[in-house]
């Protein structure tokens, strides 16, 4: 059988196969993907002899958007950007910031960023603890790393209104002050969850 040449849309460059090589796509929906991702695949039979992997199915244009929006207006975006751990994306962009404007947050704003930040990274770090576990066929673990989860999300929503966007910082400190009982509530989870 001789070569054949094949193209996934006009103008894309041909590829050449072989008598027996065909092209599978796996994606961009796949079981085994928490992402979204597209790999297309060269097989000579059941050998895989070359793959592209094809990226960009969740991007949404955010840079564009900001383009359009003061930096105060942009904030809530940046915390959707990501939204198992938003707290730290929103640090991140303040941060910028407000070392583009040579601004600087107060100590007492920076105190409740990092903890409400540290908080955030336990809760990601959790979920992706959980995961995993139920991808190496463990389901039980994701149980516990939820039940953690959930008393840091408690602590969230009882801040600011919000679980898991919580668009808690502004560019030069806090948009909301710490309720009462907020340093129990923290010192109290992180003993219960050492």
């Amino acid at each position: 059988m001789a070569d054949t040449r094949i193209s996934g849309f006009p103008g894309a460059e041909q590829t050449v196969l072989g008598a027996d090589e065909i092209i599978i796509n796996m994606g961009p929906q796949h079981p085994s993907t928490h992402g979204v991702l597209r790999v297309k695949l060269r097989l000579d039979g059941e050998r895989i002899v070359d793959s592209e992997c094809i990226i960009g199915y969740l991007h949404r244009g955010v840079e564009k958007i900001a383009e359009h929006r003061s930096y105060q207006q942009f904030g809530p975006y940046v915390d959707r950007m990501d939204y198992v751990a938003a707290v730290s994306n929103g640090l991140g962009y303040c941060e910028a910031v407000e070392k583009l404007l040579g601004a600087e947050a107060p100590m007492r704003a920076k105190v409740v960023r990092t903890i409400l930040t540290e908080l955030q990274r336990i809760s990601s770090h959790l979920l992706w603890l959980g995961t995993h576990a139920i991808d190496i066929g463990a389901l039980t673990p994701l149980f516990y790393c939820l039940r953690e989860r959930e008393e840091i999300l408690k602590i969230f929503e009882k801040y600011c209104g919000a679980r898991l966007t919580t668009h808690a910082f502004r560019i030069g400190g806090l948009q909301y002050d710490t309720y009462d009982g907020f340093e129990q509530e923290v010192k109290r989870f992180c003993l219960d969850f050492v």
